[in-house]
């Protein structure tokens, strides 16, 4: 992918209840050149100290980080949307997850 197309990736989360992987998110973002941070309904402080440490150089993507109330609000301009579903399963694993769903695929 060219920087160009790069620019165009949104990683969208869901609710997310952790600053430290909010953080992480941003900085892993960075590392693969992705800008665009969209949170849902967050039930954490994406701008707290915890988060901007996990970031480490990913300020930008925190600060950058779009907050809205709903999924369709975080996919508003999106061509195509795809998004792991993890499954409960038996007590021996704990999460197994299925094929990624693609919407508008």
């Amino acid at each position: 992918m060219t920087a160009h197309q790069l620019r165009a990736v949104r990683i969208v989360l869901v609710e997310p209840i952790g600053d430290l992987n909010v953080g992480s998110v941003a900085r892993i973002m960075k590392n693969m050149g992705l800008s665009q941070l969209i949170l849902v309904n967050p039930q954490c402080d994406p701008h707290s100290d915890q988060a901007r440490q996990m970031a480490v150089h990913a300020d930008d993507v925190l600060l950058a980080a779009q907050q809205v109330k709903t999924i369709p609000e975080a996919l508003r301009g999106c061509q195509r949307a795809i998004a792991p579903q993890p499954v409960p399963v038996t007590y021996q694993r704990r999460w197994r997850h299925r094929k990624p769903l693609c919407l508008g695929c």
